[in-house]
């Protein structure tokens, strides 16, 4: 399995870890290259597959990586060795203003012909997302990813008092700061609970690496402690009451800090959008979604979920389920294994 870091904190580089020990436990002996596809070459002899793990950005900047490229129908002219591409992002989107969107749109279409180079030469395409599979191949097969944070054999009483946490209703915000997060939804929500049960009443957790601002009333606490190890990130999820997850394209399968909350069986509220896939949309109990461009909605659904006890619970354990049935690492193992058509004794 390769890939190319780019940050310190990657979610792509703790998926892939993830990925090939679960493929490991499953029988199916893998290795991981964190230095991109040349490495590969030199370091895993005779190999079944070659797995690569996209995102443009890892690969150039600007995510513009000629080079890849080059590797790749390099690797497969000298080797011979099947290669499959996972696509976590493909593209940017154009925003909507202004210089901005001029240079996305620049972007964009760099980064589509370039991709679509790429996947000429894979024997195997793999997306995150059903809206990916729609844009990428007709054979492109959807594999959702799992949770980066494993939860903690900890109960929620025990979790909070290790954060100081009382009777608040304790709100969850999770990642770092990017134009998909439709904050004012998430801002508006703390602010409608704020005016039903008081100020003091709500407790705001802004977790993640690079967590933006949240413009709240000074009377709303907010804690944005940075970046913390994946226990400690464990233990404020246990300690949530409700994880806010707006995306402006709508949640989706590629989300790992979806994947994080339903591991947790914490409720979730999220958007529907062009991007939402189906086992989401399929799911009302295990996940509350509003539709993208109405903020007051997903502020009451906010409101009334908090306001319902026994709904909290229901979804929060449904989600576990859903998690479980359909994203846990011994399912995307699977599920990745029988998109290369290997088992155990196979070398990815």
């Amino acid at each position: 399995m390769v890939y190319r870091r780019s940050t310190d904190v990657d979610a792509i580089d703790e998926y892939s870890r993830r990925l090939v020990n679960a493929l490991c436990d499953s029988g199916v002996p893998t290795r991981y290259i964190a230095d991109g596809l040349s490495s590969a070459r030199v370091q895993v002899a005779d190999p079944r597959w070659i797995l690569l793990q996209y995102n443009p950005f890892s690969y150039g900047p600007w995510g513009v990586a000629p080079g890849l490229i080059r590797e790749a129908f390099s690797f497969r002219r000298r080797t011979g060795v099947p290669l499959a591409v996972s696509v976590h992002e493909a593209w940017v989107d154009k925003h909507d203003r202004g210089r901005e969107r001029w240079r996305s749109a620049l972007m964009g279409a760099y980064q589509h012909a370039q991709l679509a180079s790429l996947l000429r030469v894979a024997d195997v395409v793999i997306a995150a997302t059903q809206a990916l599979v729609r844009k990428l191949r007709h054979d492109a097969i959807h594999v959702p990813v799992g949770s980066n944070v494993t939860p903690l054999a900890i109960t929620r009483n025990s979790a909070r008092q290790r954060l100081d946490l009382h009777d608040e209703v304790v709100v969850t915000l999770f990642g770092r700061a990017h134009p998909s997060r439709a904050l004012e939804y998430a801002t508006a929500a703390i602010e409608l609970l704020a005016e039903a049960r008081g100020p003091g009443a709500v407790k705001v957790l802004n977790l993640g690496l690079g967590a933006p601002r949240i413009d709240t009333p000074r009377e709303i606490a907010v804690a944005t402690p940075g970046h913390l190890e994946t226990d400690e990130l464990s233990v404020c999820l246990r300690a949530s009451d409700i994880l806010l997850l707006p995306f402006a394209d709508g949640l989706s399968t590629r989300r790992t800090t979806l994947m994080a909350g339903l591991a947790h069986g914490l409720p979730v509220v999220g958007l529907y959008g062009p991007k939402t896939d189906e086992v989401l949309t399929g799911s009302p109990d295990a996940l509350t979604l509003t539709p993208v461009g109405d903020i007051g909605a997903f502020a009451h659904a906010t409101l009334q979920l908090a306001n319902d006890p026994g709904r909290l619970r229901t979804s929060g354990e449904l989600g576990r389920e859903l998690y479980e049935r359909h994203f846990d690492w011994p399912v995307t193992a699977s599920r990745v294994a029988a998109a290369l058509g290997i088992d155990g004794t196979a070398r990815v």
